[in-house]
């Protein structure tokens, strides 16, 4: 999902979302039930090409959206967030100089588990392009896997 915020006439706002049909997002199905649930309808809604892809479009009121963007802002952060600490963690895990041997059949878990360790606000910081990344202590998240596994192994 692609937020854009623009002004309008008279000191307004409209909010365009934009979800790609073809690859969606990670966020965009618990975006669309926020929507749903709140009953949030667009002024004008359509599907056409964004940038390539074929989307689906919606355009809202600033005013009518306004107070509900705050929280598709953070559905769709909290997704961007995931998706950066499980690379970050494969990345650790899979280090050449300090490989943690975790089963196949436990790998897809053991992330899953380490990410849900490890997801703290603290965690996220920009780098030196302004961009978010996960910063994470490579040790603690070995040593946690190494838990993980052999728990599980012993279960």
């Amino acid at each position: 999902m692609f937020i854009k915020v623009e002004p309008a006439e008279f000191f307004m706002y409209r909010v365009i979302l934009v979800f790609d049909l073809e690859n969606p997002n990670s966020e965009d199905q618990e975006a669309r039930d926020y929507m749903t649930e709140w009953e949030l309808e667009p002024k004008y809604q359509w599907t056409g090409d964004f940038e390539g892809s074929n989307s689906e479009i919606m355009q809202f009121g600033g005013c009518y959206l306004g107070r509900h963007l705050g929280k598709i802002s953070e559905i769709q952060r909290s997704h961007v967030e995931r998706e950066i600490i499980t690379a970050e963690i494969v990345q650790v895990l899979d280090d050449d100089e300090h490989p943690v041997a975790i089963p196949e059949a436990l790998r897809e878990e053991t992330i899953r588990n380490l990410v849900e360790t490890f997801h703290q606000p603290d965690v996220f910081q920009p780098n030196d392009e302004g961009l978010l990344e996960a910063v994470l202590d490579a040790p603690a998240v070995r040593q946690a896997a190494r838990e993980l596994v052999s728990a599980a192994a012993g279960a």
